[in-house]
């Protein structure tokens, strides 16, 4: 988190352990966070919703859908563990009757793959933009065609993408999307967003639950609407209706801190150009692949720029204990199955990826086991 996000945080919380909470304060950052990142991810701002977590937007999505018996859902195998809980439920209640996986060949998924297993009984095709394992970039625009001419729905994760590389969620054409806080936007964990297509609600989409925030009247929407005393006049009880936007998603109330972070981050996003940074991370990418192949490291990620993000994956043997090693240099990487995964974002240089491959190769001489 970068030293703007640290102070908002420490602000919030100081004010919050001497007046009290800044409850007005929180919500006016919760519509602020909405604009920026819509705007961000190329939407409209009443497509967004802020929510607490990745999951939760998995869970309205999945409880907000009329699934049919007979349907099927078909899920990207690298896609985050979250897809298969939240669908497998569908499946082990009876409310869709198969879940197709495409999988990978070489570290990539064919679009063959996705022609193959999508047919007119696809209700819903779920693609994570980038694999969370190897970095892996997915079509979404190929994929969203092909879904598109079946009647499916496509739901992407862009939570290893957003803040890596420019997104136009509109042109990839994708119905739905979730992201979380705290990886690449680079802000406090416990808190996501929640994109869905304005027309899909109400039509695809039938909202099954509401909460408290998520309808007409709520406390934002007054604030939205200019006025100033939130609580001046009853919240709807009985009478409530589901707000028209996707804010309907935001069921109840947010974690203070989280919200003032995670704003604060997404307005350094706005004086950034993501297309310079981009280049930035693909340049230190190329270093390190090239460092590492020319040691004879096995990389999992793709070579392919056209298919790479800012994540770049090796197998390794005893990857828990050359994580250990690696932080021991205060270089901190994530040990996963089989593999160390190394995530290079715009604010590293040159002398980072030079650092990592060098420790890499040390370790690697080091070790008794062919690594």
């Amino acid at each position: 988190m970068s030293k703007d996000v640290y102070k908002a945080v420490v602000d919030f919380i100081e004010k919050w352990l001497y007046d009290g909470e800044d409850w007005d304060t929180v919500i006016k950052s919760v519509i602020q966070a909405r604009k920026l990142f819509s705007s961000m991810i190329k939407v409209r701002e009443d497509e967004v919703a802020l929510i607490p977590n990745t999951s939760t937007g998995l869970i309205a999505v999945a409880s907000s859908i009329d699934w049919r018996k007979e349907s099927n859902i078909v899920v990207a195998e690298h896609n985050f563990p979250t897809n298969f809980n939240v669908f497998s439920s569908l499946l082990r209640n009876g409310l869709i009757k198969e879940i197709r996986i495409a999988k990978y060949r070489n570290g990539r998924i064919p679009l063959e793959e996705y022609e193959k297993l999508i047919d007119e009984e696809t209700q819903l095709v779920s693609v994570d933009y980038v694999g969370w394992l190897t970095g892996y970039r997915e079509d979404l625009q190929t994929i969203a065609k092909i879904a598109h001419e079946k009647g499916a729905l496509v739901l992407s994760d862009i939570f290893h993408a957003a803040g890596v590389f420019p997104i136009d969620l509109r042109s990839l054409d994708v119905d739905i999307a979730v992201c979380g806080s705290y990886k690449w936007l680079l802000a406090p964990s416990g808190a996501a967003f929640l994109y869905v297509k304005r027309e899909l609600l109400d039509t695809v989409l039938t909202n099954c639950w509401t909460g408290w925030i998520g309808v007409t009247d709520s406390v934002v929407e007054r604030m939205i609407r200019g006025e100033s005393r939130l609580f001046d006049r009853p919240l709807p009880l009985l009478d409530s209706e589901p707000a028209n936007t996707a804010s309907r998603y935001e069921w109840g109330s947010w974690a203070g801190p989280t919200v003032i972070g995670l704003t604060e981050s997404l307005r350094f996003f706005q004086k950034i150009d993501l297309d310079s940074s981009w280049r930035r991370i693909l340049s230190l990418t190329d270093q390190l692949i090239k460092e590492l192949t020319e040691r004879d490291f096995k990389i999992f990620s793709p070579i392919d720029r056209n298919k790479r993000s800012g994540i770049v994956s090796l197998f390794i043997n005893d990857p828990y204990d050359v994580a250990e090693k690696l932080s021991r240099e205060k270089i901190i990487v994530s040990a996963r199955p089989n593999i160390l995964r190394i995530s290079i974002d715009f604010y590293n240089n040159e002398e980072d990826v030079d650092k990592i491959s060098q420790t890499l190769i040390d370790v690697k001489e080091k070790s008794p086991k062919k690594t």
